[in-house]
């Protein structure tokens, strides 16, 4: 079954009614006192939304704000969400800590990815051996977090992201620009495990909400692929 990712959810409501849809990963933006423009809650309300994507039954995927194991420790001992995702670049050996670490508190570990080159190809590898999933998103500045990759709106070179696929054994979940609109054409060019969206399902002007109708389209294209 196609894991279907959405990113960045605000509030309760929406995490509802993506849970509702069908999406798998609930994906949540967090730093202490939040943003909520760019979809980015604060740890408080961070709590609520992740008990009410548990109480649906759904997994929660949250980004912090920090690169420091300690920072990120604190975040995942009070959030107990089901998966970290590190969306910084990051060293083999910090990532082995990290997921050392979230063992003790049963949480999954994805890494993102930026697709650029034969070089991605060859970090994927790598990250492969420790991480639970990989993301793969396009490169270029964040809308959402300086320094973080994703939230692009942009599409990068899918061919790239298909060579990741066919050598990695750890589900991958293809990120970057996807829409309702692209949705079907890049499963059936790269056959990932998954598929994430964000910047093309939020309703304008900054509000951090997401429009539930273009999300429900975009469930229904993936789940018509992955059948």
């Amino acid at each position: 079954m196609m894991i279907i990712q959405i990113y960045a959810i605000i509030s309760e409501k929406d995490a509802c009614s993506l849970a509702k849809l069908g999406v798998d990963h609930i994906g949540v933006v967090v730093s202490e006192m939040g943003d909520k423009e760019k979809g980015i809650v604060s740890l408080a309300k961070a709590k609520k939304i992740i008990a009410t994507i548990k109480n649906e039954q759904k997994k929660s995927s949250v980004i912090v704000n920090t690169v420091a194991i300690t920072e990120i420790e604190r975040f995942v001992s009070i959030l107990k969400m089901d998966i970290l995702h590190v969306c910084s670049e990051t060293s083999l050996k910090k990532l082995k800590n990290i997921k050392q670490m979230l063992k003790k508190y049963n949480v999954k570990l994805m890494y993102a990815i930026p697709v650029k080159s034969e070089e991605s190809i060859k970090k994927a590898v790598a990250v492969s051996q420790i991480v639970d999933y990989i993301l793969l998103d396009s490169p270029d500045e964040s809308k959402q977090m300086s320094g973080f990759v994703g939230a692009t709106g942009k599409v990068h070179d899918w061919s790239i992201s298909k060579c990741i696929i066919e050598e990695v054994s750890v589900p991958v979940i293809l990120g970057g620009g996807l829409s309702p609109k692209n949705v079907q054409r890049a499963i059936t060019m790269v056959h990932p495990a998954g598929v994430d969206a964000k910047t093309s399902l939020d309703l304008p002007f900054m509000s951090g909400r997401k429009d539930i109708e273009k999300v429900a389209l975009f469930v229904k294209k993936a789940r018509k692929m992955s059948k």
